[in-house]
């Protein structure tokens, strides 16, 4: 009688697993299938597997992967706070592939709902960032990236998690405010006001994304509670072609 065949899922989170460990390719190569299967379905696949195949195919799944950022690889999508972090690409995409984050992130169509590439790298990223600055400029590279989609792609082809932040949706796309330090600003060459906070707001509509420093005013239009204030903000961003 023929071993039991894996299921969809199981098949999935088998090659995952192949394309993400090299240890487990290597133990494969050295020890065969019998050493690294778990029971006789994965046995069963794993006997027929060409290793020179394997390797190709896991070498072009890191490039890809690398290759998803919303402005060419992670690395361009997220340039200073790479810079900040001062980490060889290399190094960040084997503890990018090696995270818990990267299991958020859904590459196979069908899997289920996940969080951007983007998002997903940022956690990554968020881990490693201790100064304010840099935990910051992650943040505002990863908003960029997500009101980029916001601007073009509907509907959006991922979710985005709670971390993220109030993301509103307005008559003519979304918006959100954050409120940085100003020596993030000043890192990312913005303006930089005094405060403790500076406001900061992101608009995607059909016309692309606006962002930048905001008055109070304005900031005022993100308020929870409508008030009198809210309303003309909102008011003011609509003539503008923002909300």
């Amino acid at each position: 009688m023929s071993a039991p065949s894996l299921d969809g899922d199981r098949l999935t989170g088998l090659i995952m697993r192949l394309l993400l460990d090299q240890g487990l390719r290597a133990r494969l190569a050295d020890e065969g299938a019998e050493a690294v299967a778990t029971d006789a379905g994965e046995l069963e696949c794993l006997a027929t597997i060409d290793l020179d195949e394997l390797d190709a195919a896991a070498r072009r799944f890191r490039s890809t992967i690398w290759r998803l950022g919303a402005h060419g690889t992670l690395a361009e999508t997220f340039p200073r706070s790479v810079r900040m972090l001062g980490l060889p690409d290399a190094e960040l995409l084997d503890g990018f592939l090696a995270s818990p984050h990267f299991a958020a992130f859904r590459l196979v169509p069908y899997a289920g709902p996940g969080v951007s590439v983007e998002e997903a790298f940022a956690a990554f990223l968020l881990d490693r960032a201790g100064e304010r600055v840099v935990r910051e400029t992650v943040t505002h590279e990863l908003m960029i990236a997500l009101f980029a989609a916001l601007s073009c792609e509907q509907p959006l082809s991922f979710v985005i998690g709670g971390d993220v932040g109030a993301i509103v949706e307005t008559g003519r796309g979304h918006a959100a405010l954050r409120r940085y330090a100003p020596s993030a600003l000043a890192a990312w060459g913005e303006n930089a006001p005094g405060g403790a906070a500076v406001p900061y707001a992101y608009f995607a509509t059909p016309a692309g994304v606006t962002r930048g420093v905001v008055s109070e005013r304005v900031a005022a239009a993100f308020a929870a509670e409508p008030t009198d204030e809210t309303e003309a903000a909102r008011r003011a961003l609509a003539r503008r072609g923002l909300w």
